[in-house]
């Protein structure tokens, strides 16, 4: 049997750090599905099926970053109440949020639209990257001042999602009217 006292990363045999490798993180995933399936006998099938939505809920949780992120900030006792709205938001976020929008609404009304959107993606790419990298040295620390700032870097990596999201779908919606 499990045990479901573990944290995450424990279960999957990994150092509790936002940097992880997703490679040996699926391989230890695969191999403890295979071991859970095999230990359990057919009339044990409740606690076979709770074990492996525990394991699957842990390796889905570690393998998105904004997640692991989550998952880390309550390891380490630094929970929010509540998720933060853009009004809660600081200035400077929300002054870059505003932009994003502009730039998106400036890609969607010019001709080229296609590749105006494939811009607006590729900035947001490496913004984001940028933000994952901050994150990942906050989280080498986890001191209360760091994990304060990467708070804050997880507010602005959902804001990119948000954007990245929307200018995904307005793809899409432009790939369906296009004539065939």
């Amino acid at each position: 049997m499990l045990n479901s006292k573990k944290n995450y990363f424990e279960l999957f045999d990994l150092p509790v750090d936002f940097a992880l490798d997703t490679r040996v993180l699926a391989e230890r995933y695969r191999a403890l599905v295979r071991v859970v399936r095999a230990d359990f006998l057919s009339d044990e099938e409740d606690e076979t099926a709770r074990s492996l939505a525990w394991i699957d809920r842990a390796y889905q949780t570690l393998t998105e970053p904004l997640a692991r992120a989550e998952y880390l900030f309550r390891l380490y006792g630094a929970e929010e109440t509540g998720a933060a709205t853009s009004e809660e938001a600081p200035g400077a976020l929300l002054v870059e949020e505003m932009e994003r929008q502009e730039a998106l609404v400036a890609a969607t009304n010019r001709s080229d639209l296609e590749s105006a959107l494939s811009e607006v993606l590729t900035r947001l790419a490496e913004r984001g990257a940028a933000l994952d990298k901050e994150l990942h040295q906050l989280f080498a620390d986890p001191s209360p001042p760091n994990l304060s700032a990467a708070r804050e870097v997880v507010r602005q990596l959902q804001a990119l999602a948000r954007c990245q999201r929307e200018t995904e779908e307005r793809q899409a919606e432009r790939l369906k009217r296009r004539p065939d």
